[in-house]
């Protein structure tokens, strides 16, 4: 589904692969500061949650590239032009196969993408709610100014880490770990870190 000229992924899957290419942080800071201001947050709830995002974005980050530099896993580009080489009979080579979008140059597992998405909703859900209504817009969307909108963060975290599959430069695997990294991030991120005055 991943391929430059898939005919298994649909328009909208080649739309949401673009749309969240662009450096997580920057989508995710995007849709809280829209939210902070939707929502009145106030200065003290608004700096506190902005710290904690923040916090739970660059422990992603940082978790994410230690465990791809620990595993050192190839991306799909490398092991499907090289796929005659990983010792499964059951695999072939696909010289001429291209990924939808470029693929970063570093490990493909976990998916920090997919790890920065799911600590991101779990810290605005505790704010915010968890049905929260939000459209959101993106730097590397296919048309300029494109809005997708969604009825949780979590939804948005799940489109976020499946797009990378779309985006054919990550296997199914690494979002999936990326995902419960980023939960277990975005919680211990609340649970140790700026706890409420009262």
């Amino acid at each position: 589904m991943g391929a430059l000229n898939s005919k298994t992924r649909t328009a909208d899957q080649s739309a949401y692969a673009k749309f969240w290419y662009e450096f997580a942080d920057i989508g995710w800071n995007r849709i809280a500061r829209n939210q902070a201001m939707e929502n009145n947050a106030g200065l003290y709830t608004t700096a506190r949650m902005f710290a904690l995002l923040n916090m739970a974005i660059s422990d992603s980050y940082t978790a994410g590239w230690d465990a791809k530099y620990y595993y050192f896993f190839w991306r799909p580009y490398t092991a499907i032009r090289a796929g005659n080489t990983d010792g499964n009979t059951k695999t072939a080579a696909d010289i001429n196969w291209e990924p939808a979008e470029v693929t970063p140059a570093v490990p493909e597992y976990p998916g920090t993408h997919s790890a920065i998405g799911h600590a991101s909703a779990v810290i605005l859900t505790r704010f915010f709610g968890n049905h929260t209504h939000f459209s959101t817009t993106s730097t590397t969307a296919a048309i300029a100014g494109a809005v997708r909108r969604f009825d949780s963060f979590i939804e948005a975290a799940n489109e976020n880490a499946d797009s990378r599959i779309m985006a054919g430069i990550h296997f199914r695997f690494s979002c999936d770990a990326g995902q419960k990294q980023g939960a277990d991030i975005g919680n211990w991120t609340l649970e140790h870190h700026l706890k409420r005055l009262h």
